[in-house]
């Protein structure tokens, strides 16, 4: 991938699960890289993803002039910060509003005045903006209909940029990613799920039907760099998804790669915030940006139960 006359990019949330992955995808492509927001990386940690300059702080108009890559430098933005869990917006709602929403709105009026250098802002958003819409793939021209804070959240971020692209010409894509995973992420299902593998309770809500599209952390992270590319186009939204899967079939997979094999049992309950089905037509995004997902679940699911025995091991 050509980032063409690009010289930066700033990455929000640079040291979270998608983040830091965008980070080091950007940097094999020979992109300077500069990091905002929080973790506590010394210089070896940062630098080995691929980080040019770090600032630790949270997103506001100062922390963004400070990650500015300077006069006469073109540069996008990718913005990856958020807490990505639709059971945090539940349990949190005011801080998921205020990391979803607030960042982007002090994001987009900081890329507004730097609108002449600025040539992408990138949103990552969630297929939870989608809701519940029964057995079909969505598109990127499906309704937005969220059942949950988080994906109520997710919406206001896109409407914000909705307004900023059509009243005051910031360039925007929103990647609306749906079901992310890889070795590294120390939260969600899969993670839940091999602790309960490992002290033998494997015990999970809902029916183990409801259908996912799983997305590999690189082929995220490769996605939203192309979809940071100077382009015509002043507005632009994709989908990011790749293998559709209920959750038996995931979870069946991945309690073979356990010893004694467990077999996954689930309570039958459904929840409101909880959709059937929230599956992807990625195709925009292969025809627009030519981007392809090739991490196959077979393979990724065993190699993150491999790193999850060396974390617990530790």
């Amino acid at each position: 991938m050509s980032q063409n006359q690009v010289c930066s990019v700033i990455v929000l949330g640079a040291a979270g699960f998608v983040g830091r992955h965008v980070c080091r995808t950007l940097a094999e492509l020979g992109v300077e890289v500069i990091g905002l927001g929080h973790g506590n990386w010394d210089e070896v940690q940062w630098r080995s993803w691929g980080l040019s300059r770090w600032i630790n702080a949270d997103v506001t108009a100062d922390s963004l002039q400070a990650a500015w890559p300077g006069p006469g430098k073109s540069f996008s933005v990718i913005h990856c910060a958020g807490s990505g869990a639709v059971s945090y917006a539940y349990q949190q709602p005011l801080d998921d509003f205020e990391r979803a929403v607030h960042t982007t709105a002090q994001l987009l009026e900081w890329a507004r005045r730097h609108e002449t250098s600025c040539h992408r802002v990138v949103i990552v958003s969630s297929a939870a903006v989608y809701g519940d819409q029964g057995n079909k793939n969505l598109t990127e021209n499906s309704v937005r209909a969220p059942i949950s804070p988080y994906g109520f959240n997710k919406t206001a971020a896109e409407l914000l940029c909705e307004s900023y692209s059509r009243f005051f010409n910031v360039k925007i894509s929103i990647v609306r990613l749906f079901s992310v995973y890889g070795e590294g992420l120390k939260k969600q299902l899969l993670w839940d799920a091999c602790n309960k593998f490992h002290k033998g309770t494997p015990h999970f809500f809902g029916t183990g039907d409801e259908m996912r599209d799983w997305i590999h952390v690189t082929d995220a992270a490769a996605l939203l760099c192309a979809a940071a590319r100077p382009s015509p186009s002043p507005f632009d939204i994709y989908n990011g998804g790749h293998e559709q899967r209920s959750t038996s079939n995931v979870l069946h997979t991945l309690g073979a790669c356990f010893d004694g094999q467990p077999v996954p049992t689930f309570t039958g309950e459904t929840h409101v915030g909880n959709p059937r089905r929230l599956t992807s037509d990625s195709g925009h995004a292969m025809r627009q940006l030519t981007w392809r997902p090739y991490k196959a679940l077979t393979d990724a699911l065993p190699r993150y139960v491999h790193w999850f025995k060396k974390e617990i091991a530790r």
